[in-house]
């Protein structure tokens, strides 16, 4: 894994060397255009591809018909769900979110994404990632698509006769498909992915659902007493208590939080104007923050329905643990728009970049994975686990002896060559300071492949 990861070309040559692009000529090419859009993910495709006689191939490689989205993923898929089944619990972390090219006023072929103001596509995403230790193994479903503008005066008979955008989340379970008999497979998604079809969905293909309430929806307790979900779930009593950390976001900053948890069994009706007639039985759990820091407006609080049988308060504080690996997906996307500068691209058309975000996606999820690595066995000396040139090379810029580094010491000296502070209470490396510093470390390892190859000096 870590070879294939650290790796440009032999990370290209396993994703996407068997991909079904109607050539074997335009495979290869593919590999050979991947290769170098990894080795800087953010630059621009002049920089990536380095001559103009590459960067006109792969323009030409994005204005092929049967070059598409799919089609380059489609083997990514396809590994990634081979690793699933090979894995006792899996979760299928999913999300959507808009790809803005409002700055790019030329590029036809979009649709309006946000409050309706912007331009871009809108992006699918699941990701399959292993909960503890974490580990994302791959994309297992993602799909582009453009939406469409509701009718104006439509009921909700009319509604639910139509396409709609929240059906893709159903898309995304039917295309990740059912696990192996003795695999568990979750869903887990925020309040959006809170649709009776969609739960419905996994609960057919033989997976369970995770999911954040949005909606207060008709449920029947276990006395099959008829009542509604959030005035339910809240007079439930609390069970236990927990501290947990919350990352930071655009929205906040990075904090901790004590929280509360109580949890119990529900029946969920179908939605009244839905043709879904057959009631879901789940499990609620609510988690909520007692004694938030007096600068914090909404305390947090978490409502999760769930298909997953929870009745121990172990089973539940997992489950809320299942939910924070969202946070994951949320990550990638971020890894897509700055770590590989997606929205900063400009082609001609919309199909061309969704064509492009199928040799970029990929690279984001390697951006994770990197981040990974560097959280993998830190205790353990660096010489044992890595390229024998890359230790020695940090090894020399951290000015220790490359027979004492460790896994550990390594990746935090690469995060500082990034611009980690390590101060205390930043936590460990991110991918952002662990990847900028790769790069560097990247570079340093060119020039010396390339010294050993001059031939000596006169």
């Amino acid at each position: 894994m870590i070879a294939n990861i650290l790796s440009p070309k032999s990370w290209a040559k396993r994703t996407f060397a068997q991909a079904d692009l109607g050539d074997k000529r335009r495979s290869k090419r593919t590999v050979e255009v991947a290769a170098r859009i990894m080795r800087n993910p953010s630059a621009s495709l002049p920089a990536q591809m380095g001559s103009s006689k590459m960067l006109k191939a792969l323009y030409r490689l994005l204005r092929e018909e049967d070059v598409t989205h799919k089609a380059l993923m489609e083997s990514h898929f396809q590994k990634t769900l081979q690793a699933a089944r090979q894995t006792p619990l899996v979760l299928m972390v999913q999300d959507t979110t808009g790809l803005d090219y409002t700055h790019h006023p030329s590029t036809k072929g979009l649709s309006s994404i946000g409050n309706e103001n912007g331009k871009g596509f809108l992006l699918q995403t699941v990701l399959a990632v292993v909960p503890s230790p974490r580990k994302v193994l791959g994309i297992a479903y993602q799909e582009p698509f453009l939406r469409k503008k509701a009718p104006e005066g439509e009921d909700c008979k009319k509604r639910q006769k139509r396409p709609r955008e929240s059906q893709a989340w159903s898309r995304a379970a039917k295309a990740v498909g059912s696990p192996p008999r003795k695999g568990l497979w979750v869903h887990v998604g925020d309040r959006y992915s809170d649709i009776f079809e969609f739960m419905e969905t996994c609960r057919q293909q033989g997976a369970h659902f995770l999911v954040r309430a949005a909606q207060d929806r008709r449920v029947e307790d276990s006395d099959e007493v008829l009542n509604h979900l959030f005035p339910l779930v809240r007079s439930l009593p609390a069970k236990g208590k927990k501290t947990i950390d919350l990352p930071a976001t655009h929205k906040r900053a990075a904090r901790r939080a004590h929280l509360r948890i109580s949890f119990g069994p529900v029946t969920i009706k179908p939605p009244k104007h839905s043709p879904h007639k057959a009631p879901l039985d789940v499990w609620v759990i609510r988690v909520w923050e007692v004694n938030p820091p007096v600068d914090v407006e909404e305390p947090l609080e978490w409502i999760l329905i769930t298909s997953v049988p929870t009745q121990t308060l172990t089973e539940a504080w997992e489950r809320v643990d299942w939910y924070t690996c969202r946070w994951v997906v949320e990550d990638y996307h971020q890894c897509l728009k700055t770590g590989c500068s997606m929205e900063e691209r400009q082609l001609q058309d919309g199909e061309g970049l969704m064509r492009l975000l199928g040799l970029l996606a990929a690279v984001a999820v390697r951006l994770l994975q990197l981040r990974e690595i560097a959280r993998l066995n830190p205790e353990r000396l660096a010489q044992e686990a890595l390229p024998e040139e890359l230790v020695r090379v940090v090894a020399l810029l951290a000015g220790v002896s490359p027979k004492a580094l460790t896994v550990g010491d390594l990746w935090r000296q690469v995060a500082q060559l990034g611009g980690y502070l390590g101060r205390r209470g930043d936590g460990p490396p991110g991918w952002k300071t662990l990847w900028r510093g790769w790069l560097y470390v990247q570079t340093l390892l060119e020039g010396v492949r390339l010294s050993a190859r001059l031939p000596p000096s006169s």
